[in-house]
């Protein structure tokens, strides 16, 4: 057993520089890898805030407006009211 070690000590001794720079290599894959998904995220959602900003303005553009004709309820209400005070009267 102790014999089995040694060969593998010696064996993973011989290969340490190779593994090393396969270990580098990887960290600095994920690391670049995980940096551009990063980026692609905050530039998408920058682009669909601008774009929804963009729409927004546009929308604040071509706003419209409606006229509504409220002199029936004005009358409805000034009859109601004159109808309380003359009942308050009595």
């Amino acid at each position: 057993m102790s014999q089995e070690k040694v060969d593998r000590y010696k064996k993973e001794k011989a290969n340490r520089q190779k593994i090393m720079r396969r270990e580098k290599w990887m960290l600095r894959l994920e690391i670049s890898a995980a940096a551009l998904v990063l980026v692609l995220l905050i530039g998408w959602f920058s682009l669909a805030v601008y774009k929804n900003a963009q729409a927004e303005k546009e929308s604040n553009q071509t706003a419209e407006t409606t006229v509504m004709n409220v002199t029936e309820i004005q009358n409805f209400l000034n009859d109601v009211t004159s109808g309380d005070t003359s009942a308050e009267e009595e």
